[in-house]
C-alpha cells in the first residue's frame, strides 16, 4: 500500500518534471528567435514622454543575455546585472515548489 502511494507521488514528480523541461525548451527556443532590434517602443512612459524610463531596454538586455552578448546587455540597460539573476532565482524557485509540492495553494480557513 505504502509503496504505490510513493510511486504515485514519484510518477507525479516525473510528469512536473517533465512538463517543466517541455515547456522551458520551447519558451528558450521561442526567446532566442524573437528579434532584438525593432523600430517602435511597446513602453507606454516612452512613448507619451519620449524618455527612456528605468526599464527601457531591460527585454533587449535579457534576450541580450539568452545569446551570452554580456557587453551589448549592460549597453541596453545596466540594471540587468541585478534584475536578470534575480528573475532566474525567482523562475527556478517557484517550479521548484510547484514540482515538490504539486502546485498545492495555501488556503487559509477563516
Amino acid at each position: 500500500m505504502l509503496s504505490q502511494i510513493n510511486n504515485k507521488l514519484n510518477s507525479k514528480k516525473i510528469n512536473r518534471i517533465f512538463m517543466f523541461l517541455c515547456i522551458n525548451i520551447l519558451l528558450l527556443i521561442l526567446l532566442y528567435n524573437l528579434p532584438m532590434e525593432t523600430n517602435h517602443s511597446l513602453c507606454i512612459y516612452k512613448n507619451i514622454t519620449g524618455k527612456d524610463c528605468f526599464n527601457c531596454g531591460m527585454t533587449r538586455a535579457f534576450l541580450s543575455i539568452l545569446h551570452l552578448n554580456f557587453k551589448r546587455a549592460i549597453e541596453y540597460n545596466w540594471r540587468v546585472v541585478i534584475v536578470f539573476p534575480y528573475t532566474v532565482i525567482m523562475y527556478i524557485y517557484v517550479w521548484m515548489k510547484y514540482i515538490v509540492k504539486g502546485g498545492k495553494k495555501n488556503a487559509r480557513k477563516v
